[in-house]
């Protein structure tokens, strides 16, 4: 029982994983898009695949977000489904897993209780972040999402257990660094000294405003691509050109940069907004400082500086890995501390 254990975060469209050893000053992570809701039937051997990489371990700590995906008519399906991949994959193994109560139960228990267990990886973050700073607004900007988390006295003070009950609280907000539709993030933007309306279609995403900003590199740009085609700032720039029915031979770099800027201001001023709203909630409880992780740390940081907050580097403590796949590395140091 003293050995390394892994831990996972399975969602619907990335797997993460991360060993933790007692003593290890960082966890070694590997972050893997995959398309549950396209193949999820390949759960099992993405699971396998990415543990060889990693090392064999007997003990696994696991929070998922996998349930949501829309090849489950449920989310209790959802979960079922992800337990029995892991059952699969790892039949040797012994498999904790994390609920929104931060406690860990066996799979079988897991089981009959799916709603505590789907969804939790927000709280998995939060409660290694709580040990560390005692009064803090975590902010974990990933790919798709934004979880705001209070921290007062050292404890996990969320209104929210559920992503409806966060969806209305602020505590998550629907916008991410990467996958997130630029047509869900900006309904018009300014363009030439007027506003503009843009397409309602899957042309761009939040990924192709940053790239073009400089704010993530081409490694980066992890998830799919709306039209197949490359990872470019150019690639980008004419992807984000349709989004108002143009091209890059009727728009100049001025319009595209305008564009992107469009975009990225909405989201810092989406996550800013769910910040106050649960700032407001705490009144003078509220926190004055800021943990970020996730790879939207960017966008975290702005919003951060527009409430008025002092930002602090959930990496500092976990590493740049260990933050950008902050609940994998999490629920792994919370089982590994629970041994003790």
């Amino acid at each position: 029982m003293n050995g390394p254990i892994i831990g996972w975060d399975i969602g619907g469209a990335n797997v993460k994983a991360a060993l933790v050893a007692r003593g290890s000053t960082e966890p070694l992570v590997i972050e893997r898009p995959f398309a549950l809701w396209r193949e999820p039937h390949r759960l099992s051997d993405v699971l396998i695949e990415t543990a060889h990489r990693l090392a064999a371990v007997e003990t696994m700590a696991v929070t998922m977000t996998a349930e949501l995906a829309d090849c489950f008519a449920t989310r209790r399906e959802g979960v079922a489904f992800v337990l029995d991949a892991l059952a699969r994959a790892f039949p040797g193994v012994e498999l904790h897993v994390f609920g929104v109560d931060a406690r860990f139960r066996s799979v079988d228990d897991a089981r009959t209780q799916p709603l505590r267990v789907g969804a939790a990886n927000w709280m998995a973050s939060a409660t290694v972040t709580a040990r560390i700073y005692a009064n803090a607004l975590f902010v974990d900007v990933g790919s798709t999402t934004t979880d705001i988390i209070p921290i007062v006295c050292g404890r996990v003070a969320v209104r929210g257990r559920t992503d409806l009950t966060r969806l209305r609280s602020g505590e998550l907000v629907y916008t991410g660094a990467l996958r997130t539709p630029v047509c869900a993030i900006v309904r018009t933007l300014r363009l030439r000294g007027r506003r503009c309306r843009v397409a309602a279609e899957l042309f761009a995403v939040a990924a192709d405003a940053h790239r073009y900003l400089g704010n993530i590199d081409e490694p980066d740009y992890t998830c799919e691509t709306p039209d197949g085609r490359g990872r470019t700032r150019d690639e980008s720039a004419a992807r984000l050109a349709r989004m108002v029915c143009g091209d890059l031979e009727t728009l100049t770099a001025h319009d595209i940069a305008a564009i992107a800027a469009a975009v990225a201001g909405a989201q810092v001023r989406q996550i800013a907004t769910g910040m106050r709203q649960v700032m407001r909630r705490l009144r003078d409880r509220a926190p004055r400082d800021a943990v970020l992780a996730g790879h939207g740390t960017f966008l975290g940081r702005a919003a951060a500086a527009a409430v008025g907050l002092e930002v602090r580097e959930l990496a500092d403590v976990l590493g740049r890995a260990g933050a950008a796949a902050a609940p994998a590395a999490a629920v792994a140091e919370l089982l590994l501390h629970n041994r003790d």
